[in-house]
């Protein structure tokens, strides 16, 4: 099938599926239901995306933004919830392809790290997303092909990254040639104008999203809904980032407002930012929150079915703090006595964990549990495994995690790029 004639199939799936979407939501919409969740509003290759799968994710979008339901937002928003299917499925297809498994476990301990970087308590998400009539399908398949695509981008794609020692050494020679310059810690949602989306209907939607964060909702929540980039994943979170390495119009922006503060709607090449400054340093200021952890953590539930009565949670808290001796028995007792979330964390920054837990991590010495942190949910213990103290510019080992990170960003966009060119999307009626 020619591009061209991929592209107007596309086009008619999201004219099909704007039709079926604004319907009158009435009786006859309830009596339809179960015609709905058969009712096909696209194939992606040999994969379908239902109009209930359309009409959840939208509904999902909605109740986590708090943006107001009208028949106008939900056209805003059908453009880019398409988009979102459509990738997931090339995601998951990409997995199977490569005979990737995702397990049960990788999903439930994404949804735990999700609610714990929203001040949810363990558990809680899916229960309120029912609350609201929600399917859990749509919040768990987006979670299934975020997990997929990231083994695939680990496993896969990381093949074909090459770093040198060479270009280790030009950015830190650049690093050293700029210290004194200010820098900032940013975090972003990115919203892309895609096929059959038009820029006014972006813009509002970007406006609406600003109007939200500023009224207090997690900006990391946002961003993990509506972002198109693979910063999503992490709540958008982007790092700190040189002045000189900005774009003129996010560096002009960042300018107009102050740590803590969100930006106005960014046009840029491609769509439409919106930005998050959550700090401003100058380039080789050391910090405590930028020193780079290992950490090992346990999870003792206190509420849901798994919660541990209060004379256990007590005895167990007690053994942690005074049994336990480095990373390795933390670990064990975490898979033994922990709930879901226990286990390894990869290398972190401080500032990257949520903040009840920062301080704790800064004062920790290596290898000595944490005393206990109430989290919702759960009481908590954190274990430093290993730390690469701050003292301003980045080490060569960070370095090379920068630069693989930016290289596995590029070629993630790629290659997501070359299966949606080559998928076979069409919709059948």
């Amino acid at each position: 099938m020619q591009p061209l004639n991929r592209n107007i199939l596309i086009s008619r799936i999201l004219i099909f599926a704007f039709s079926l979407i604004y319907i009158d939501h009435s009786n006859a919409q309830q009596d339809n239901i179960r015609q709905d969740n058969i009712r096909i509003a696209a194939v992606v290759n040999e994969d379908i995306i239902s109009l209930f799968d359309v009409q959840s994710r939208i509904k999902l979008y909605l109740t986590t933004s708090g943006i107001e339901d009208t028949v106008e937002v939900r056209q805003r928003l059908l453009p880019q919830v398409m988009n979102s299917l459509i990738e997931e499925k090339l995601k998951i297809q990409e997995a199977r392809d490569k005979e990737i498994e995702i397990n049960e476990k990788e999903i439930s301990n994404a949804i735990s790290i999700i609610e714990q970087n929203n001040g949810i308590k363990s558990g809680e998400f899916l229960n309120l997303l029912s609350k609201q009539g929600i399917s859990d399908v749509t919040f768990y398949d987006q979670i299934k092909a975020d997990v997929a695509w990231l083994k695939v981008v680990r496993e896969v794609l990381s093949r074909d990254i090459n770093i040198t020692e060479e270009e280790v050494n030009a950015v830190i020679d650049r690093l050293k040639s700029n210290q004194g310059n200010p820098e900032y810690l940013l975090a972003e949602i990115t919203l892309p104008v895609v096929l059959g989306a038009r820029d006014r209907d972006v813009y509002e939607l970007a406006v609406s999203l600003v109007e939200r964060a500023r009224e207090g909702i997690p900006f990391p929540a946002l961003a993990q809904q509506f972002s198109q980039s693979p910063t999503a994943a992490v709540g958008g979170d982007l790092g700190w980032i040189a002045e000189t390495d900005l774009e003129n119009e996010i560096r002009n922006a960042i300018k107009k407002i102050s740590s803590g503060q969100i930006s106005n709607p960014i046009r840029t090449l491609t769509g439409y930012n919106i930005i998050a400054l959550r700090g401003k340093r100058a380039i080789a200021e050391p910090s405590p929150l930028m020193s780079a952890v290992t950490l090992s953590q346990i999870y003792l539930p206190t509420t849901g079915s798994n919660k541990i009565e209060i004379s256990r949670l007590n005895q167990l808290s007690y053994r942690i703090q005074t049994e336990i001796r480095g990373c390795d028995q933390m670990t064990k007792w975490g898979s033994e006595i922990g709930g879901p979330g226990s286990g390894n964390i990869d290398l972190i920054r401080i500032g990257g964990l949520p903040e009840e837990i920062q301080a704790e991590a800064i004062r920790l010495d290596i290898g000595t549990p944490s005393k206990p942190i109430d989290v919702p949910g759960a009481v908590l213990f954190i274990m430093i495994c290993t730390k690469e103290e701050d003292d301003g510019l980045p080490s060569p080992n960070q370095v090379y995690s920068r630069l693989e990170n930016v290289k596995l960003d590029t070629i993630s966009k790629q290659r997501l790029r070359d299966l949606r060119r080559q998928a076979l999307i069409d919709i059948r009626l």
